[in-house]
C-alpha cells in the first residue's frame, strides 16, 4: 500500500505499522491511544493533499482520499470516483462512503468529483438529432455531463496547486495560470488530444477568435463535436453573460452556470467555459456551459466557498506572512474536492502541527469536539482568533 500524490506519482510505501493503523482505522478496531495515532497519520496525509493507493486488487490501484465527515468532526477514507473499486475481501470497502451518505447512483447529482487523468474528459454531448424532438439537457445524464465540467475546474484547481497558500510557494498569477495549462495537457478532449492544444485563458474576443480558428481547422476530432475550453479569472456572472474588464457588455453563454457549492458569490471567479457551436454544421461558436470557483483575489487564485470567508481569509493570508518572517512556516490547503463540506481551511507547520478552522459563521452540521479544529464565530473577534490561530503554531519555538 502506497501514498501517492494527485498525478498518481509514488510518494512513499506504507511503512508496516502505518498500514497496521489505516487497516484498524477502516475496520473500526483500534483502541486507546491507536486512535489518536491513526487520526493524527491520516491529518499530515490529508494536510499533504496526498492519497492512499490500495494493493488489494492486481492490475489495478483503488485510490483513497482521507475525507471529513462535516456533520461530525471524523475523518473517514473514501475511495475516489473513477479509480477501481477494492476487491471484494478487502479491508477498506467499510471505509469507502462516508456514514450516511447515499449509495452510487442514489442520486442524480453527485458532488464534483476528482477525475483521472489521462481519460477522455467527455465534457459535451454530440449533437442531437433534429428527428428525435425535445432535447434532454435537464435529464439526469445531461446534469452529470455538465457537472464534469466544474469537476474539471476543481481537479485542475488541486493538481496545479492552487487550493495551497504558503509564504515560501508564492507564485505570480503567470506562474499560477502556467501551472494550469500545464495541468490541463494531462487531460485530453479527444482521443490523445491533450485539453492544453484547444485551451485559452483569456476570456475576450481576440482569443475567441483565435480558439475558432484552430477549431475549424483542426482535424483530430473527426466526426465528433468540435469544442476547446476558455479560462480566465472574471469579475462576475449574471444572467447568462460573463463580465470582466475586458468587456462591459460581458460575454454570452447559452447553457448552464456551474457553482462550486451551489451558491452564487462575488467575484473575482475563475471561470472555465465550454467553446463550440450549437448545431451541427455551424460556424457560429460561443460559450456554452460555464464553471466558476470565487478565487481570493486576482493575484492569488486561491478558492473561496462563501462570501463571508473573503475578509477573514485575507487575515488568515497575511498571519501566514508574519509566521513565515518569524521563521514558522505553515501551509494553507483547502481541499476542494472528495467530499461534501468544503468549509474546511487545514494549516499545518513542518508536518508537526495541524489546525482545522472553518470562517463561516453557521456550521454546516454539528460541531466536532477537538482541540485541532476551530470555528471563527466562536471568537469575540478576528484579532481574537488570529491570536490563537499565531499561539498555536508560534508556542514553544525558539
Amino acid at each position: 500500500m502506497k501514498i501517492v500524490d494527485k498525478n498518481g506519482q509514488q510518494v512513499q510505501t506504507l511503512t508496516a505499522a502505518e498500514r497496521t493503523l489505516a487497516e484498524g482505522f477502516a475496520e473500526g478496531s483500534l483502541g486507546g491511544v491507536q486512535v489518536l495515532q491513526a487520526n493524527q497519520w491520516l491529518l499530515r496525509v490529508r494536510a499533504q493533499g496526498h492519497w492512499l493507493a490500495c494493493d488489494c486488487q492486481p492490475g489495478a490501484v483503488p485510490i483513497m482520499n482521507v475525507a471529513l465527515n462535516g456533520s461530525t468532526g471524523t475523518l473517514f477514507l473514501k475511495i475516489n470516483p473513477g479509480t477501481p473499486e477494492h476487491a471484494s475481501d478487502c479491508v477498506f470497502i467499510k471505509g469507502s462512503r462516508e456514514p450516511g451518505a447515499a449509495a452510487p447512483g442514489d442520486t442524480d447529482e453527485p458532488p464534483a468529483a476528482w477525475l483521472a487523468p489521462d481519460a477522455v474528459l467527455k465534457l459535451i454531448s454530440e449533437f442531437r438529432d433534429p428527428s428525435s424532438g425535445v432535447g434532454s439537457g435537464g435529464s439526469p445524464a445531461a446534469r452529470r455531463e455538465q457537472q464534469r465540467l466544474l469537476s474539471l475546474l476543481l481537479t485542475v484547481i488541486e493538481a496545479a496547486g492552487l487550493n495551497v497558500y504558503a509564504t515560501h510557494l508564492k507564485t505570480s498569477l503567470t506562474e499560477q495560470f502556467a501551472a494550469l495549462r500545464a495541468v490541463a495537457t494531462r487531460y485530453p478532449l479527444v482521443d490523445r488530444v491533450p485539453a492544453s492544444n484547444y485551451l485559452e485563458t483569456r476570456i475576450d474576443m481576440k482569443h475567441m477568435m483565435m480558439l475558432k480558428s484552430r477549431l475549424k481547422d483542426s482535424s483530430v476530432f473527426g466526426n465528433q463535436r468540435r469544442y476547446g475550453l476558455l479560462l480566465d479569472c472574471v469579475e462576475r456572472v449574471a444572467g447568462r453573460k460573463v463580465f470582466n474588464e475586458r468587456s462591459r457588455d460581458g460575454f454570452d453563454f447559452q447553457g448552464h452556470h456551474l457553482l462550486w457549492g451551489g451558491t452564487h458569490a462575488s467575484g473575482p471567479l475563475l471561470a472555465l467555459a465550454i467553446y463550440s457551436t450549437t448545431t451541427r454544421g455551424s460556424q457560429f461558436y460561443e460559450m456554452i456551459h460555464v464553471a466558476t470557483v470565487p478565487v481570493l483575489s486576482r493575484a492569488q487564485l486561491f478558492p473561496v466557498f462563501r462570501d463571508e470567508e473573503r475578509e477573514a481569509l485575507k487575515t488568515l493570508v497575511a498571519l501566514i506572512d508574519w509566521m513565515a518572517s518569524k521563521g514558522v512556516k505553515v501551509t494553507l490547503r483547502r481541499p476542494v474536492i472528495g467530499g461534501k463540506v468544503m468549509d474546511q481551511l487545514i494549516l499545518s507547520s513542518d508536518l508537526d502541527r495541524v489546525l482545522s478552522v472553518s470562517l463561516t459563521q453557521q456550521p454546516l452540521g454539528p460541531e466536532p469536539s477537538s482541540e485541532t479544529f476551530k470555528r471563527l464565530a466562536d471568537f469575540k473577534s478576528i484579532e481574537t482568533f488570529g491570536k490563537y490561530v499565531t499561539g498555536f503554531f508560534m508556542r514553544g519555538r525558539s
